[in-house]
C-alpha cells in the first residue's frame, strides 16, 4: 500500500464517481479503477458498492476514509513541517547547557530567538558541564556551551566566544581567607586543593596546574575528592580543601562556600557545535549570539 493508493480512494470517496476523480486527479479513469480493485484486493473487503448509476461507500469503506483523511493530513503537516525547518522557521532547536550556571547572555539570546522564529520549538538540554561536549557529539543537542580550557583540539568542533570571566577562589565560610575581597594565587601555596574527577576532570586539573606553576608552585592535592559541582561545594564547604573556578560555575549565593576573586587570567566561555552541523536554525540562532557578542 503506498501514499498514492490513499490519494486516489479519497478522491473516490468525497466525489463518489470514478471518472470525475480521475479528472482532479489528473490520471486516467482506466488506471484509477484498477488501483482502486488493487487496494481493495490487499484490504480483502470492498471499499465501494459501484453499479453504471451510482458509488456508495461500503460500512469497511467509511472506516477506511477516516482513518486515510487523518494518514493524509498527518503527512501533510509533516511535510510542511520538513519545508518549515530546511527555511529555518520550523523544526527544533536543541541547546544544551548547565542552566544552573549564572550567564544571562545565554537565556537572553534564546529569549530573542524564540521571539525572531516563533515557529520554532526551543529544547533546552540540561546537564553538568563535563557532559555539554558529548551531548553534542551524539547529535542530541545542536549546540552547547564550554570553557576553552575544557575543549579538547580536535577538528571535529567549531567554536564561538560568547565572554570572557575571571577565575574566583571557592573557599569555606569558615576559612580565613573567605573574609577576604580578593587573594592572589601565590597566597595559596600552602593550602590544599580539591581534586575533581570525572568527564572534563583532566582539562580542570591541567588549566589548575598552570595556574599554580604560573603562580610559583605546585598545588597540592587531598584525599577528598569530587565528581560534580554540588558534590565539590559540600566537600569545599565541609572544610577539606579548596579550589579554583571560572566565575560563571561560581554560586551566586551558597550556604557552605563563598567565591574571592583572584589575580588569575581570565578564562573564555565559548559555544561549541559540530563542524559538519548544517542546522539552518543552529545558523540563525549563531547569528543573534555573534550580533550579541559584538555589542
Amino acid at each position: 500500500m503506498e501514499l498514492r493508493h490513499l490519494r486516489y480512494f479519497k478522491a473516490v470517496a468525497e466525489l463518489l464517481n470514478f471518472s470525475r476523480a480521475a479528472e482532479s486527479l489528473r490520471v486516467a479513469q482506466p488506471a484509477l479503477s484498477r488501483q482502486v480493485r488493487n487496494l481493495e484486493g490487499e484490504l480483502g473487503v470492498r471499499l465501494f458498492d459501484r453499479n453504471r448509476v451510482h458509488v456508495q461507500l461500503t460500512d469497511p469503506g467509511r472506516t477506511f476514509y477516516a482513518h486515510t483523511c487523518k494518514v493524509l493530513a498527518q503527512v501533510d503537516v509533516a511535510v510542511a513541517s520538513v519545508r518549515d525547518t530546511s527555511r529555518g522557521i520550523g523544526g527544533r532547536l536543541r541547546l544544551s547547557n548547565d542552566w544552573r550556571l549564572s550567564i544571562h547572555l545565554i537565556p537572553e539570546t534564546v529569549a530573542e530567538f524564540r521571539r525572531l522564529y516563533p515557529g520554532v520549538d526551543v529544547e533546552l538540554v540540561d546537564g553538568p558541564l563535563s557532559q555539554q561536549l558529548a551531548t553534542v557529539r551524539s547529535g542530541r543537542a545542536h549546540l552547547c556551551f564550554q570553557p576553552r580550557a575544557s575543549i579538547p583540539p580536535r577538528g571535529d568542533l567549531a567554536t564561538l566566544p560568547i565572554l570572557r570571566t575571571g577565575i574566583s577562589l571557592v573557599v569555606a565560610r569558615t576559612h580565613p581567607l573567605a573574609r577576604r575581597r580578593t587573594v592572589r594565587l601565590s597566597e595559596l601555596r600552602d593550602e590544599t586543593f580539591i581534586r575533581i574527577t570525572g568527564a572534563g576532570a583532566r582539562e580542570h586539573q591541567a588549566h589548575l596546574l598552570k595556574l599554580c606553576r604560573h603562580a610559583g608552585f605546585s598545588p597540592s592535592f587531598g584525599a577528598q575528592q569530587a565528581s560534580s559541582l554540588e558534590a565539590l561545594f559540600a566537600v569545599v564547604g565541609s572544610g577539606f580543601g579548596l579550589t579554583l573556578l571560572p566565575d560563571f560555575v561560581c554560586p551566586p549565593s551558597h550556604p557552605l562556600v563563598c567565591a574571592v576573586r583572584t589575580d588569575c587570567p581570565e578564562v573564555e566561555l565559548c559555544a561549541v557545535w559540530l563542524r559538519s552541523e548544517d542546522s539552518v536554525l543552529l545558523a540563525h540562532y549563531l547569528a543573534i549570539l555573534r550580533t550579541r557578542c559584538a555589542a
